[in-house]
């Protein structure tokens, strides 16, 4: 599956007999107009030498355009696209050509140095560039405009000296550009000795490494297949894979059968080894109800921990905020000045609020939850009281700010992150200055973001957990709402009544009808002025045509909302015909073809949507935030990104974090609110078709929502209510008396 594309002219002239008699070819990049498979296959353009170009494609081991690479394969000839050299090998070579050394130079590893004082340097130098720089540098001088630039430049090309031997290994290993950098910045000019002698560190310890690429490194090493350190690197991984299915550990059985299936090896060895990880604190053993025992990877055993405690500490010890008569007094005050009636159930989730400690908050749409926030910020705050809000996603602070016109922000940012620290500003010893915590959406909350905030709450302190316990569970491991609530150690209130202003809204009928398992209420005889739309399309073709009328005739001119700022795409699933990778480009060539292209390193145009797909907190970005790009500035190696009001500056070596955002995964669209939602469920979602799926794509439009499929699909995803159940610890930890619990030792 391509991941980006970016067509250039084709050679004019077919490759000559002579030069499709080799098979070996020293040359460079010129052009790169393909690349898929997470940039292990490209198609290039090819130039020799001697100026003759051809078409090439295969794995270049992450070589850049104008970095010298040596190639070996074999000519074959397409009915359509002429003859292309496929190379089953290749080698990067150290930089000679003015050509190579402007793309090495140029290439981010020397601040200071960008494209243009690279070819600067190079017209001046030649091919004696590498040794000026080496051995006489004051020679920089001579070079006009450089300035104060020449000193940053002989300072960090001495620290980076050794880097490029290590550079040109990691690429002969496969790594792309990024991630060979990241190796770098993360072992400095060790790299090379740890993934010799343990490859399995550098895939335990450096992001998008993994234990696929370890483990074909140590394979060329000579490293045994049964060697202990690739049985305790297999276990990490397999622990890992559980997390990003959602679950914080595994019971001992199914933790050896994943790993016998990824390692091939003997059993018994796999079992013996078990020990020995958790000796050297790979992994962290312990008891969950009625799985005796069960491993986890040793941050989320602390994290979910960690939780348990804090959560006992806070319920053990409520701080009662106001007086009851008070209470009554200001929910009166409320329901007159806003001439809005609070249910029952709404006036006694205030009173539990009241009471202090923990409290959770959940119902479906039109229930009353934003209503009761609102409402609660009048009760309790005073000069007394003081109060913070936020919520996981940008989005949803956002709309938490409007709501009840008081500050909000997200976690993260409430937390504040420090670079120099490497974790957050606010801890157990310097916690929030805050008597009363609202947290929105809690049910994007996974276990990890749960443990930070909870440790940074002062003790006799009240938090409100505020969210829809229906809807998907966290993107990160956990499911600390759903837990919460099934423990019954928190006290709950289940807000039932939809109130009658949301009643009529067919988004919120169709809301709750899944949830019932009712099949969708189609505008159909309901008035075109419905907020909710079924279009029904057997084909993948047909549902991708009826999508492009959607966005570029039907929903601007019936809404006047801007398809791209406004509209949402949400499909089940990245791969296939109706997957987000495919619909970005089909989307994006419909709404933004013109927009420009910005260098062969980049794959996005001036004016995409993208959306952060890991948080980031050097950058202060994190998962989910969608932004739009601005452009870039080739001399810096940075890509111009605006989220709300923010400009962020990311280095071409992050650009693996963004990803085209014109359509996203419903799971990615958790917390946040889009005035028109266009959701697509097709059957070829099968594996995907689940009842709380659904029911969080539609939740997620404020004004309009319109859902292209086939009716099996709907029927598929309603019908199923099950699904695989993630394996936590939270619940069984908070229902175990205090006493009996060890992990309060």
């Amino acid at each position: 599956m391509a991941e980006s594309r970016r067509f250039h002219p084709r050679p004019r002239k077919a490759p000559t007999e002579q030069l499709r008699a080799r098979r070996e070819f020293q040359g460079v990049i010129r052009l790169v107009t393909f690349e898929g498979d997470g940039g292990t296959f490209q198609i290039v353009t090819f130039r020799l030498d001697d100026d003759s170009e051809f078409k090439a494609a295969g794995n270049f081991l992450g070589a850049g355009v104008g970095e010298p690479i040596r190639i070996k394969g074999d000519w074959k000839e397409h009915p359509t696209h002429g003859w292309t050299f496929h190379v089953e090998s290749a080698a990067p070579q150290s930089p000679t050509s003015a050509d190579a050394l402007v793309a090495y130079l140029g290439s981010g590893l020397i601040p200071g140095i960008g494209p243009k004082t690279a070819q600067t340097i190079v017209d001046r130098f030649g091919e004696n560039t590498l040794q000026v720089i080496d051995e006489t540098p004051e020679l920089l001088r001579e070079i006009r405009g450089l300035g104060k630039k020449i000193h940053s430049i002989i300072e960090h090309w001495a620290e980076h000296k050794a880097t490029r031997e290590t550079m040109l290994f990691l690429k002969q290993q496969g790594f792309s550009n990024a991630i060979a950098a990241r190796l770098i910045r993360h072992y400095g000019d060790n790299a090379v000795l740890i993934l010799r002698t343990n490859p399995y560190r550098a895939g335990l310890e450096v992001r998008h490494i993994g234990f696929a690429k370890a483990d074909e490194i140590a394979a060329k090493m000579g490293i045994a297949r049964d060697s202990p350190e690739r049985v305790q690197a297999a276990f990490v991984h397999v622990l890992d894979q559980a997390s990003a299915e959602g679950h914080t550990y595994l019971p001992r059985q199914e933790l050896l059968e994943r790993a016998q299936k990824l390692l091939e090896v003997d059993a018994q060895l796999i079992e013996r080894t078990l020990a020995t990880a958790v000796a050297n604190k790979y992994l962290r053993r312990a008891t969950v109800g009625e799985n005796a025992e069960c491993y986890f990877m040793p941050s989320l055993h602390a994290t979910e921990m960690g939780c348990a405690k804090f959560i006992r500490t806070l319920t053990d010890s409520p701080k009662a905020l106001l007086p009851a008569k008070e209470v009554d007094a200001k929910l009166q005050e409320f329901e007159s000045r806003y001439r809005f009636p609070l249910a029952p159930q709404q006036q006694d989730a205030l009173r539990m609020v009241a009471a202090g400690g923990i409290a959770v908050i959940t119902g479906g749409p039109g229930t009353g939850k934003t209503t009761i926030v609102r409402a609660l910020v009048h009760v309790i705050k005073s000069d007394k009281v003081r109060i913070a809000l936020c919520s996981p996603t940008g989005r949803a602070a956002q709309r938490l700010s409007e709501t009840t016109r008081e500050e909000a922000t997200t976690i993260h940012r409430l937390l504040k992150w420090n670079p120099q620290k490497g974790g957050f500003t606010h801890d157990q010893e310097k916690p929030l200055e805050c008597d009363v915590l609202i947290v929105d959406e809690a049910s994007m909350l996974d276990i990890p973001l749960a443990f930070s905030l909870l440790r940074a709450v002062k003790p006799g302190s009240t938090i409100v957990f505020v969210g829809d316990g229906d809807q998907l569970p966290s993107v990160g491991p956990g499911t600390f709402l759903r837990d919460l609530i099934s423990s019954g150690c928190v006290r709950t209130t289940r807000l039932q009544t939809i109130f009658r202003q949301a009643n009529q809204s067919l988004i919120t009928r169709n809301a709750h009808r899944i949830n019932e398992g009712h099949g969708l209420i189609s505008a159909e005889g309901e008035g075109q002025d419905s907020d909710f739309f079924f279009i029904e399309r057997k084909e993948p073709e047909e549902v991708r045509a009826a999508l492009l009328t959607m966005l570029t005739e039907r929903i601007p001119k019936k809404t006047g909302c801007d398809p791209i700022d406004d509209v949402q795409v949400l499909t089940p699933m990245r791969r296939g015909p109706l997957g987000t990778h495919e619909l970005n480009a089909l989307i994006q060539s419909r709404l933004n073809p013109k927009g420009f292209t910005l260098g062969t390193e980049v794959r996005f145009r001036r004016g995409d949507k993208v959306i952060q797909n890991v948080n980031n907190y050097d950058l202060n970005v994190y998962n989910g935030d969608v932004g739009k790009v601005l452009g870039v500035d080739q001399e810096t190696r940075q890509l111009k990104v605006k989220f709300g009001r923010d400009v962020v500056r990311y280095p071409f070596e992050n650009l693996d974090e963004l990803e085209s955002a014109y359509a996203i995964t419903i799971h990615k669209s958790q917390g946040s609110e889009y005035p028109v939602v266009v959701v697509l469920l097709h059957t070829s979602h099968y594996i995907m078709l689940k009842r709380n799926l659904l029911y969080t794509a539609i939740t997620r439009g404020k004004k309009l929502v319109i859902v292209i499929g086939n009716k099996r699909a709907i029927f598929q995803a309603v019908q199923n209510s099950g699904g695989a159940e993630r394996m936590t610890a939270l619940g069984a930890w908070l229902m175990r008396p205090v006493e009996k619990n060890e992990i309060f030792d």
